[in-house]
């Protein structure tokens, strides 16, 4: 009887160490989506429903909003790629900065300033957005507020460079933070503030 106490104990053990060696060789193997195929940021971007899956912090709403930003220069980008990059940026702006700026002016603005930034070979390469406990939030005429910034990186023939800009969010009625404005600002102010 202790011999077959002994034999199962061994048993099991075995039993144990193979299940734990094959957890741990599967931990790190890419998702199905992963390995299917390589998705572009742009696909990436456009692909997202932001009706389901609205980001739901002013932080989230301009990462992705410098996603898409981003996107906007990269090489080879479509004509309709570059609408459902527009479409996308929109759903992210508030209904008052839409009334000064509807679908087909940022459309033109945006295509001017792609082949301006064409002309010289420039990119935006990384951005940078404020910590969390950076952002400025605050209460006017019962609306929800929130400032915030980001860095942005670039590079061109003359080489790398950054820009800053501020930008103003408003939360909507339906407790969405949207994009109200925004104004670049020089290095300077924003240094002395690091």
């Amino acid at each position: 009887m202790k011999k077959f106490r002994v034999t199962i104990s061994v048993l099991l053990m075995v039993v144990l160490a193979l299940g734990y060696y094959a957890y741990l060789s599967n931990k790190d193997k890419p998702t199905p989506a992963e390995t299917t195929s390589e998705v572009s940021d742009v696909g990436r971007v456009v692909a997202r429903n932001l009706d389901t899956d609205y980001p739901n912090t002013p932080r989230k709403v301009l990462d992705f909003y410098s996603q898409i930003t981003k996107c906007f220069y990269e090489e080879g980008l479509t004509e309709e790629n570059l609408q459902k990059l527009c479409d996308q940026s929109i759903k992210l702006f508030d209904d008052e900065l839409l009334s000064v700026n509807p679908k087909e002016t940022f459309l033109e603005h945006t295509k001017a300033e792609i082949e301006e930034y064409n002309a010289i070979e420039r990119v935006i390469t990384d951005y940078v957005l404020e910590d969390s406990g950076d952002v400025d939030y605050y209460t006017k005429d019962g609306r929800e507020y929130a400032t915030i910034s980001v860095k942005y990186f670039l590079y061109d023939k003359s080489g790398f460079s950054r820009t800053y800009e501020d930008f103003l969010m408003r939360k909507d009625e339906n407790g969405r933070w949207k994009i109200l404005g925004w104004e670049m600002t020089s290095a300077s102010e924003q240094d002395k503030d690091e």
